[in-house]
Formats: structure tokens, C-alpha cells, sequence
């Protein structure tokens, strides 16, 4: 629960269940949200930055090009 980044909203009707699950965890009797949200940390780790997608507009080449249109029935 002291966890620095993780949003959990803490007046949800949910919040009690799961505070109580995290708490009791691993003698509690429930612990289906305890290994989700660990497997979502796990993911979180794995996780790299991404790069800006960079874009090329393709030129037009007559002699290459196969796309046939009404008006250039090649």
C-alpha cells in the first residue's frame, strides 16, 4: 500500500475488499486482486519506452505502382 506511483481510489466501494486483501496477504482467504495487480507489476517492468514513429510518404512510382483506379486502367 505504500507503493509511490500506484493510483488506487481510496473512497471507492471496492477500496475496503481490497486494502483487506493486500493486508491479509498470504494467510488471507482471498487473493485473486493480490496476484493480479503483482502480475500487472510484472508487466510494468518488462515495459520499455517507445520511440516516435517516424513517417515517410511514399512517392508515387507509374512503373511500380499495381493499384488500378477507373480513370488509370493500366
Amino acid at each position: 500500500m505504500a507503493l509511490d506511483g500506484l493510483y488506487v481510489p481510496t473512497k471507492a466501494t471496492w477500496f475496503a475488499a481490497f486494502q483487506q486483501d493486500l493486508l491479509t496477504f498470504p494467510v488471507g482467504k482471498h487473493d485473486d486482486q493480490v496476484d493480479a495487480l503483482g502480475l500487472i507489476g510484472q508487466m510494468l517492468q518488462t515495459m520499455q519506452v517507445g520511440k516516435e514513429p517516424v513517417y515517410r510518404a511514399k512517392k508515387f512510382d507509374p512503373e511500380k505502382d499495381t493499384y488500378r483506379t477507373f480513370n488509370n486502367p493500366r
